[in-house]
């Protein structure tokens, strides 16, 4: 009888425990901000309750990519056999992360990251490579807390209104094999104005066909630095196009 390879548990468990988790999504909630033209969340309180059934459990109603999720190849490749989220493998959003802090850019809704000032920031944080996972921390944050709060003006701003990636940059990513690539803002590389797409080069171009996938709606990446391992896992979700992520940064104590 072969005999499994030996795991080295005690390092594994020591290597976990040295570590501090940092959250980096959103809670999920009915109509939590969203991409514009995707359907709404809806939490069914009552479904089981403690008084009529002698327990208590919520029906979920919502859309595959709701809060932080991930866009499965599927999502927009119509003839994308074996490109949905159930195909995916277990570490394909499992690996070391860099994070590029562009909220001090000052990028508009509409407007994108450049290649030139990119490798600027790259320069000083070190270029990703082959299996990293690349993560753009806009700042949308804010506005993602202010349509939570209701405040006048915000309801379904931060869906409708975002910048990108410029095609030079999305292409460079590429070229260099990174695992996955994601963002704060509804759509990672697309920037979109008021509802209206205005450049797409990831979605259409450089990830998504090329079997990259997209990670977006991440919350809290201000509270890791510039690397760290990240760690999420989707629902296998038959044929889907994308699921629900828990998404969290392991960081040194």
């Amino acid at each position: 009888m072969t005999k499994s390879p030996s795991v080295d548990v005690p390092n594994l468990a020591s290597a976990f425990a040295s570590s501090r988790l940092i959250d980096l999504t959103p809670v999920i909630r009915p109509h939590m901000p969203r991409w514009p033209t995707h359907p709404d969340v809806e939490i069914l309180r009552g479904a089981r309750t403690h008084e009529e059934h002698g327990y208590f459990a919520q029906t979920l109603v919502l859309p595959e990519h709701s809060g932080c999720h991930v866009d499965a190849p599927a999502h927009l490749v119509a003839d994308g056999s074996g490109m949905s989220i159930d195909n995916f493998t277990l570490d394909a959003l499992i690996g070391p992360a860099k994070k590029f802090d562009l909220s001090g850019e000052d990028l508009q809704p509409g407007e994108v990251l450049s290649l030139a000032r990119f490798e600027v920031l790259a320069a000083k944080q070190g270029m990703p490579v082959a299996g990293d996972i690349v993560l753009f921390q806009f700042g949308w944050d804010e506005h993602f807390d202010r349509e939570i709060a209701g405040e006048p003006g915000h309801q379904g701003w931060w869906g409708a209104n975002a910048p990108g990636l410029d095609d030079d940059v999305c292409r460079t990513l590429h070229e260099i094999g990174i695992r996955a690539v994601g963002s704060d803002t509804a759509g990672c590389d697309i920037a979109v104005r008021d509802g209206q797409i205005v450049s797409s080069p990831g979605h259409h171009t450089w990830f998504l066909p090329k079997g990259t996938p997209v990670v977006e709606g991440l919350y809290n990446l201000a509270a890791a630095p510039e690397a760290f391992f990240f760690m999420a896992l989707p629902l296998k979700i038959d044929a889907g196009s994308g699921s629900p992520l828990r998404a969290v940064a392991l960081v040194p104590r």
